[in-house]
């Protein structure tokens, strides 16, 4: 069998396609076992609180405060509201105004807050409803003090008027009283 040139340089060809196909096929046998591969699941994102949650963690904050503490904090919010004109420092100004047994307190003033909100302000629903469920309980306890306002005046009116009343009974007595002892002997 003689080989001519052409056969020899496919068969080198040849020889060298299988060599490298058959170098290219890994050898599981020979390989040391690798881990499977795990996947862990993604990291949950952070989410940024919400307005409401975050006006929230203010008014927690705050009813836990000292006298002082929220003296310093009412000049700290009305500051905040003249600089920046902000939703969250009008919201927190209100809440403050709000308190009870504050010297500041003013729920008229919360009431304006509130109600003279700007239109243009970017609100979460959450936020919207809010501050309307905030102004509707402000104006109803307006509306109750102003109504335990005026039974209290009633209420000075009558015992005045009572204490009239004792007043003329206790003198009609008196008159009784002295005619009587006059009419004995």
């Amino acid at each position: 069998m003689s080989i001519t040139p052409k056969k020899s340089w496919g068969l080198i060809a040849m020889t060298l396609i299988i060599l490298n196909a058959c170098s290219t096929i890994p050898n599981q046998r020979n390989q040391p076992s690798q881990p499977p591969i795990v996947m862990l699941p993604p990291q949950p994102l952070a989410i940024a609180p919400s307005q409401l949650e975050v006006l929230m963690q203010y008014y927690d904050n705050i009813r836990k405060m000292h006298v002082t503490e929220l003296v310093k904090e009412h000049d700290k919010a009305k500051q905040n509201l003249i600089l920046s004109r902000g939703y969250s420092a009008r919201a927190e100004l209100a809440l403050l105004l709000i308190l009870p047994n504050t010297s500041f307190r003013d729920t008229s003033a919360a009431l304006n807050l509130l109600n003279e909100w700007p239109k243009d302000a970017q609100l979460s629903t959450s936020m919207r409803s809010f501050k309307h469920l905030l102004s509707v309980l402000i104006a109803e306890h307006q509306r109750i003090n102003s109504s335990v306002n005026e039974l209290s005046q009633k209420l000075k009116e009558e015992q005045k008027y009572s204490e009239i009343l004792k007043s003329q009974i206790d003198n009609i007595k008196s008159m009784e009283k002295n005619l009587i002892l006059r009419d004995k002997p």
